[in-house]
C-alpha cells in the first residue's frame, strides 16, 4: 500500500503535467494528430484515478487523529511553501509580487486545495469514525449507496450544486474515506476478486474513459465532466486499483522511505509560487518537439521533480524532529524545575 502512494503521487505529477499543463486536444488538434490526442486521453485516463486514491486509502487504513500529525502536516505545508518562495526569490525575483502572505496562508481558492479538504477530513475524522463503529454493515452500505446516488446525480452529471464542486469538496472526501472503510472492514464479493482482476477493471476503466473523450472532442462535444473526481467511473477505477495493490504481498524499506515523503511532490509542483514554472516547461517542451522528444524530455523531468522533492522533504523531516526532540526537552526541565 506505501507502493501506491507512491505511484498515485506520479499520477498526479502527470496528470499536471498532461491536462493542466497543455490543453485538452480538441476537433483541430485530434485531426491534426490523432495519435498524439489519443496518447493525452489515455495518459489522463489512466492517472485520473489519484486523488481518489488518497483518499480511499485514508479510509482503509482510518484516520486516527493527533494533534502531533495534524502539526507535522502544517510545517509540511509551511515549509514546502516558504521553500518555494526561497526558490523564486532566488531564480526568478521579479516573480514575486504582492500576495506573498495571502498565498503561504492559502487564502486563494486554488491554493492546495487537496491540502484544505484534507485538513477538514481530518478534523471531521472522529465523527465518521464514530459512525462508522456504531454502525453495522448494512447502515454504512445504506449510507454510502444514497450519498453516492446523489452525488452522481447533482455533483457529476447535472453539476446542480457547488458545494460539491465536482469532488474538489470534504462531501466528496468523508464520502470516499467511509467507502474506503467499508471496503476494508467489509471485503465482500466484489472486493473479493482476484488482483488481476481488479487490475483488469481499472484498465478497462481508464481504456473507457479515453474512448468516450475522444470521440466526444473529436464531435466538438464538452466532455470535462468524465475527469470529475465524482465521475463513476473513476471512482470504480480508483477502488479496484487500491484493490489491486492491497492484494501484493511484499516489504521494502526503500518504497517506505520513498513513501513517507511522496506527499512533498505535491506540495513542489502544485504550489502556488511553482506550478506555473512546472506547466511552462511541459507546455515548451510540447510545442517544440516531436512527441517522442516531447516523452523523452518530460518523463525525466516529472520524475525528477519526484525525487527532488521527496529528498528536501527529508530535510523538513530532520527540522521536524529536531523541533520536537527541542520541546521535549524544554517540557522534560519545566517538569523538574517544577518538582
Amino acid at each position: 500500500m506505501e507502493l501506491l502512494r507512491i505511484v498515485a503521487m506520479m499520477m498526479v505529477l502527470i496528470l499536471h503535467a498532461n491536462f493542466r499543463a497543455l490543453p485538452v486536444p480538441g476537433v483541430r488538434a485530434i485531426a491534426a494528430n490523432p495519435s498524439s490526442a489519443l496518447l493525452q486521453f489515455l495518459v489522463e485516463g489512466l492517472a485520473i484515478v489519484a486523488v481518489d486514491v488518497f483518499v480511499l486509502l485514508s479510509g482503509w487504513f482510518g484516520i486516527r487523529p493527533k494533534a502531533r500529525r495534524l502539526g507535522e502536516l502544517v510545517f509540511q505545508v509551511v515549509f514546502f511553501g516558504l521553500f518555494a518562495v526561497g526558490c523564486v526569490a532566488i531564480f526568478a525575483p521579479a516573480d514575486l509580487k504582492s500576495g506573498v502572505a495571502a498565498h503561504l496562508l492559502l487564502l486563494d481558492v486554488w491554493d492546495y486545495w487537496f491540502v484544505k479538504a484534507y485538513i477538514a477530513l481530518y478534523i471531521i475524522s472522529p465523527v465518521l469514525n464514530a459512525f462508522v463503529s456504531h454502525a453495522d454493515s448494512r447502515q454504512l452500505l445504506w449510507v454510502i449507496v444514497a450519498f453516492g446516488v446523489f452525488q452522481t446525480i447533482y455533483g457529476w452529471w447535472a453539476e446542480a450544486t457547488q458545494w460539491l464542486a465536482r469532488g474538489f469538496s470534504l462531501p466528496t472526501f468523508a464520502w470516499l474515506y467511509l467507502l474506503g472503510r467499508y471496503m476494508r472492514l467489509y471485503p465482500r464479493g466484489i472486493w473479493k476478486m482476484s488482483k488481476w482482476a481488479d487490475l483488469g477493471v481499472y484498465l478497462a476503466v481508464a481504456l473507457s474513459l479515453t474512448a468516450i473523450m475522444f470521440l466526444l472532442k473529436k464531435n466538438g462535444l464538452p466532455g470535462a465532466r468524465w475527469y470529475f473526481y465524482t465521475c463513476p467511473l473513476v471512482i470504480l477505477g480508483a477502488m479496484h486499483l487500491l484493490l489491486f495493490f492491497s492484494k501484493l504481498r511484499f516489504r521494502n524499506r526503500a518504497v517506505n522511505w520513498i513513501a513517507a515523503s511522496a506527499f512533498a511532490a505535491f506540495l513542489t509542483q502544485s504550489s502556488p509560487f511553482l506550478a506555473k514554472y512546472y506547466d511552462k516547461i511541459i507546455l515548451d517542451w510540447f510545442n517544440k518537439s516531436d512527441r517522442f522528444e516531447f516523452i523523452l524530455y518530460s518523463a525525466p523531468f516529472v520524475a525528477g521533480v519526484f525525487i527532488g522533492s521527496v529528498l528536501v522533504d527529508k530535510v523538513r523531516l530532520l527540522g521536524w524532529n529536531g523541533a520536537l526532540r527541542a520541546a521535549k526537552q524544554i517540557r522534560t526541565k519545566t517538569n523538574r524545575s517544577t518538582i
